[in-house]
């Protein structure tokens, strides 16, 4: 009986479009998961398709696939199997293909923000701490060089080398953060928008972004302008002092005018 691995959270349901490009067909065929060989003990279908691998990488790499595996190759055993099979539900195989990119000692491969953004949640899902490290890192990397203008997006939405503006790439980031359970990565997407020239129009439409999240940018929001209104009311109440003290030091020179003038007559 193979083992099965009921997946119901609609996080990672990305079924992204995945307009993931496994690189090219020619690096993909050539990645060693791809096919099984002597070390294969493991057998993960997603979406029909399989990756070949053996249980300990998969064991290293992430503990949610360690527990399983036990119990998988346990019930492998008793069946008198030589390798184990887990069946992915609702998730994209791509994804897993890109997944099993990052831990893999026989594959190199550079991460992108694009791969980031997509391998986030799953990696927070799977309990791959180092991948979700990566990620968050270059995520916020990412986001720190971004201008905090708006600028137009150049090209129109289908063209390839459409360029996202500031206020895009934050949504893809404060989602990906948020399916991904991301504190890091939110923070600064948070620290972001407290800027009044980001929008918020597209955050405020978004129903990918919780309600919690959204919260907190307001609230982040309604902080910056709040501070903002307090210092420019304390500067006014320093320019008023100002004028105060320099209106008395006029009157009190005029005064002293007066009076060596009026001593003078005398």
């Amino acid at each position: 009986m193979a083992g099965i691995l009921p997946v119901t959270d609609s996080r990672s349901s990305s079924h992204s479009k995945s307009s993931s490009t496994l690189e090219t067909s020619r690096d993909q065929h050539n990645l060693p998961f791809l096919k099984e060989d002597s070390y294969t003990d493991t057998i993960l279908v997603i979406e029909g398709r399989k990756l070949y691998t053996h249980r300990s990488l998969l064991g290293y790499a992430s503990p949610y696939f360690t527990k399983l595996l036990n119990s998988a190759h346990s019930a492998a055993l008793s069946e008198k199997k030589a390798k184990a099979e887990l069946k992915i539900a609702d998730k994209n195989y791509a994804d897993f293909v890109d997944m099993f990119a990052f831990f893999h000692p026989g594959v190199c491969r550079e991460l992108n923000d694009k791969m980031a953004l997509r391998l986030l949640p799953l990696a927070d899902e799977f309990q791959m701490a180092a991948l979700k490290d990566r990620c968050e890192r270059l995520l916020v990397n990412v986001l720190k060089k971004t201008p905090m203008v708006n600028r137009a997006s150049k090209g129109p939405p289908t063209h390839k080398n459409r360029r996202d503006n500031t206020p895009e790439i934050l949504l893809k980031c404060i989602k990906a953060a948020d399916q991904g359970n991301s504190k890091v990565l939110l923070d600064q997407c948070i620290r972001m928008f407290s800027s009044p020239e980001i929008a918020l129009k597209d955050l405020k439409a978004s129903s990918e972004i919780s309600d919690t999240t959204k919260s907190k940018i307001f609230e982040t929001r309604m902080d910056a302008a709040s501070n903002k209104l307090s210092r420019m009311a304390n500067e006014l109440d320093r320019e008023k002092h100002e004028k105060e003290m320099l209106k008395k030091q006029l009157v009190d020179r005029s005064h002293r005018g007066m009076i060596k003038s009026d001593k003078g007559d005398l």
